[in-house]
């Protein structure tokens, strides 16, 4: 296991503290862009507690107010004022440097909420124009709603000065999903006195209980950008790391009646594609054309419970997912970026990970598996092959909300079909073999809350089920289950907490499939040397567990620590529905920490972290020992910077050989570190780089990610980053040769990876806006000094492996594994890889919760087999490749009934 801190951006002390404490230990990685993002995890403070403030609702009498921005009509002066904000930032607990007065109205169908921001200095109001939801150097008016009053969940609105609309849902306190949207209306404008916002949230947007009097949760925010400053008008402290939970009150919500949330979203989209091909190929099309129709539905089954259906699903992306090259056993991990998906994501998010490293994204259910590429391989036979790139979803639904007796419901299902690939073979035959079989999946989540939120019990299941005369076919699971129970209690007054989970698996099918799951990477059942373990190709199911528990001090004073454990037995596999990596071990942490939030001269505030671990497998190997270091600061002018050293001890590895027997590792040393200017300011620069050092084998890796963002004006920003990394690896994996014996091959490898991201984002109007993504990626490799494992487990290096001596040939070299004088082929392994991806698009909001999409996305592949890499002439062979170009339109309209 690694514990490693390789933030891109300023980690703020507080964020960094408590998401340690809440995560096992790992150091969070949040981008904190906006105080009203760091919000939830306020430092330390001393503010006296007097009970929530609490504002009288007024009613309506009359017509509504006109959403102008202008708080010109009788009926505010009416409403009662919410006042006195006090400071988060920059120094908490002081009175807000500007006054700020609110205003709520409700009437039959909307809550109504008026700001008046003073401004001592008016013409420094800050306003970025950008697309919605789109964080920028901008002051900022919030309203936060916890109408189903449960202190743990609110509904999240914004707008800057410029009417740039961000809503977010709060869960869990603390806890944010940007995913998120609603359709509301708000209006804003500026005057001599400072700045005004009026908002209109309709009910249907919202989620309560019934009842002829109620009492919701409800908190206001304002960002001041010019001073860094975020305001509350309920207070926030770290002191108890809450935020919801904190919220004033707002009483005298007379007679509202549940409205009838009815949502419909029709969609049509329209495709072209031109991309190079085999004019010989009967399946290839110059210009391919595509279009479709679909249908989205929200329907509120009650005022608290709420069903969406998607029929015919658009899943498309707007943005490619990045280039990558993953020289490892395991997948590569790809952000999810589908809004179905994103939407309501918090609710379904079960993470099983421990720590920062690799394996950060497992989880139990990771939604990149439904509609996934087939997994099945049409072999052409001399032929050709066409087959869709991805799975097609037919219908998904999700059904979400919390009960008035407080449990928090989730259920997900979506239903793909068989997909088959059209084949002509090299003699003419026509050829339609199944590439994937028709599949459901399921997710279930339920959750109650106890002591108004502070203690909770959930359970969660997930369920996939494929066609099994397919799934046969294909070697993949008929069916996997997967499921448990997990828990939280806060206690000695919320500054401490304990949690924990367990959960089960259990896949069914042929003995080929479970036989593949037996030899999936990290898990590895075959290991000849693993005594506790047993491989048997006549198994048709596999049932595992796992569990975590901790406990930890999350609020109160400067100190935090937390320690526990995870556990996960060889058997446990959850990659049907989650994303898994490692299994078979039992993994020890503890983690402490100190902030210093108190400005002095020149720190803002600092914070310095450490974290140890010990891994063992159910056998006993010692598969993973180290600790780290790191700490960040901020200075007084809002320079920001981190550094980190982690040292791992040498254990065993049981999955190097993939499959073969353990071998020791060499001890290495990790270091990272980074600085960031001073986020207020047109230009920004941010530069991070990581590194390690392998002494007993002479490997070492450097990479450096530096970028540049420049706001040119009120309405365009800028972005130009690069991430350079060379890796020179005295243990890089070539493969394995089965003669009499197994032979296991490394090389020395020499990677150097280059990619440069840009990215250009334009706003005409607050619903109106331009992006354009481009990113050029080269990776090449060389391979050098073959070897064969000779004694795994030799003390020292030098004596675990045999050096080869290799004989170039075309495609590869010549040499005698076993000595008996017949030399064996090995494949030469060096590479080059070039890739562009790039696009454009245009995104109207026409009318509220109603959006035209015009994209153009362009990208050029090269790859060639050799290690040589120059930057520049490979970008000029990667822009003389073929270009593959879609241009898509799609128009969805907003309906509620």
């Amino acid at each position: 296991m690694r514990v490693e801190n390789r933030s891109n951006t300023w980690l703020p002390a507080a964020i960094f503290l408590t998401a340690a404490a809440t995560s096992s230990g790992a150091e969070a990685q949040q981008e904190a862009t906006s105080p009203a993002r760091i919000a939830a995890f306020a430092v330390p403070t001393e503010i006296a507690r007097t009970g929530p403030p609490v504002l009288d609702a007024v009613s309506l009498l009359g017509s509504e107010p006109e959403i102008d921005g202008r708080i010109d009509e009788a009926a505010w002066e009416r409403a009662a004022v919410a006042s006195d904000f006090v400071q988060l930032e920059p120094r908490e607990g002081d009175p807000a440097s500007e006054a700020t007065e609110v205003r709520v109205l409700y009437g039959a169908e909307a809550l109504f909420v008026a700001f008046r921001a003073f401004d001592s200095e008016p013409h420094r109001i800050e306003g970025q124009l950008t697309r919605r939801d789109q964080e920028s150097f901008s002051d900022r008016v919030h309203v936060l709603i916890d109408s189903y009053y449960d202190h743990r969940t609110a509904f999240h609105f914004a707008v800057n000065p410029r009417g740039v609309k961000q809503d977010y849902y709060r869960f869990n306190d603390t806890q944010e999903d940007v995913g998120w949207d609603a359709v509301w209306d708000v209006a804003t404008a500026i005057d001599e006195e400072g700045w005004t916002a009026e908002f209109k949230i309709p009910y249907s947007q919202l989620r309560f209980a019934g009842g002829e009097d109620q009492t919701w949760g409800i908190n206001f925010l304002r960002d001041i950008a010019r001073r860094n400053e975020s305001s509350f008008w309920a207070p926030i402290s770290g002191e108890d790391n809450a935020l919801v939970s904190r919220f004033g009150e707002l009483r005298g919500l007379r007679g509202i009646e549940r409205p009838t949330r009815v949502e419909v979203m029709p969609y049509t989209l329209g495709r072209l594609r031109r991309a190079p091909g085999d004019d010989a190929d009967p399946f290839y099309q110059r210009n391919e054309q595509f279009g479709t129709a679909g249908l989205d539905l929200k329907y509120g089954l009650t005022s608290n419970l709420t069903l969406d259906v998607s029929v015919n699903p658009d899943f498309g992306q707007v943005e490619a997912d990045p280039a990558q090259v993953n020289l490892s056993a395991f997948e590569t991990f790809l952000p999810e970026r589908r809004p179905f998906f994103i939407e309501g994501a918090s609710i379904f998010s079960f993470p099983v990970a421990l720590g920062d490293g690799d394996g950060a994204n497992e989880s139990l259910f990771y939604s990149r598996r439904i509609g996934r590429p087939p997994q099945g391989w049409a072999d052409p036979r001399g032929g050709y092959v066409d087959k869709e790139e991805n799975t097609t979803i037919q219908v998904a639904s999700k059904l979400s909300g919390k009960t008035e007796s407080g449990w928090s419901i989730g259920l997900l299902h979506a239903s793909t079909a068989r997909e088959r690939a059209n084949v002509i073979t090299g003699s003419g035959e026509a050829l339609q073999p199944a590439i994937e079989p028709s599949t459901q999946y399921g997710v279930v989540r339920l959750q109650k809350d106890f002591r108004e939120g502070r203690s909770a019990v959930g359970v969660i299941g997930t369920g996939t089920l494929r066609d099994d005369e397919d799934a046969r076919a294909l070697n993949l699971h008929s069916s996997a289950f997967a499921g448990g129970m997990d828990f939280r209690h806060r206690f000695a007054g919320g500054n401490y907490q304990v949690s924990g989970y367990a959960l089960g698996s259990r896949v069914e099918g042929s003995p080929e499939a479970i036989a593949r799951t037996q030899q999936a990477p990290g898990r590895y059942l075959q290991r000849p040397d693993a005594d506790h373990l047993a491989f048997d190709p006549t198994r048709t199911s596999l049932s595992g567990m796992t569990a975590f528990g901790s406990i930890g001090k999350i609020g109160g004073g400067f100190w935090r620590f937390s320690t526990g454990f995870q556990t996960r037995t060889p058997e446990f596999e959850v990659n049907d529905m989650g994303f898994l990596m490692n299994v078979d071990y039992l993994v020890n942490w503890a983690w402490v920490g100190y902030n210093h939030y108190l400005p002095s001269k020149h720190f803002r505030r600092w914070n310095i972290n450490a974290n140890a671990w010990r891994s063992q497998s159910y056998g006993g190997e010692v598969n993973g020992l180290g600790g780290n270091l790191n700490g960040q600061f901020q200075l007084s002018n809002y320079w920001t910077g981190m550094v980190g050293v982690n040292q791992e001890a040498s254990v065993t590895a049981r999955t190097l050989l993939r499959g073969g027997p353990s071998i020791k590792t060499e001890p290495r040393t990790n270091f990272w570190g980074g600085f960031g200017s001073d986020g207020r300011k047109p230009v920004r620069v941010n530069v991070n780089f990581f590194g390690n050092r392998t002494p007993a084998s002479d490997s070492w890796s450097f990479s450096a990610s530096p970028n540049v963002t420049w706001r040119p004006s009120g309405r365009a920003r800028v972005s130009v980053g690069g991430f350079y990394n060379r890796r020179v690896d005295d243990r890089q994996w070539v493969g394995q040769v089965s003669l009499e014996e197994e032979h296991y091959l490394f090389g020395r490898i020499d990677q150097q990876t280059l990619g440069i991201t840009s990215r250009v984002d334009v706003a005409f109007t607050p619903t109106l806006s331009l992006q354009l993504y481009a990113q050029p990626f080269v990776s090449a490799a060389g391979y050098e000094r073959f070897k064969q494992v000779a004694d795994p487990m030799a003390p020292r290096y030098a004596d675990r492996y045999d050096l080869l001596d290799t004989t170039p040939i075309e495609g590869g070299y010549e040499a005698d594994l076993d000595g008996d004088g017949t030399a064996e082929f090995v494949r030469d392994p060096d590479f080059n890889f070039k890739q562009f991806r790039s696009n454009a698009v245009l995104r109207w909001e026409y009318r509220p919760g109603s959006t035209l999409f015009l994209v153009w996305s362009q990208g050029r592949n090269h790859y060639a087999p050799e290690g040589d890499f120059q930057f520049a002439s490979d970008l000029g062979t990667l822009f003389d490749a073929p270009t593959d170009n879609v241009f898509m339109v799609k128009m969805s309209y907003w309906l509620n009934p």
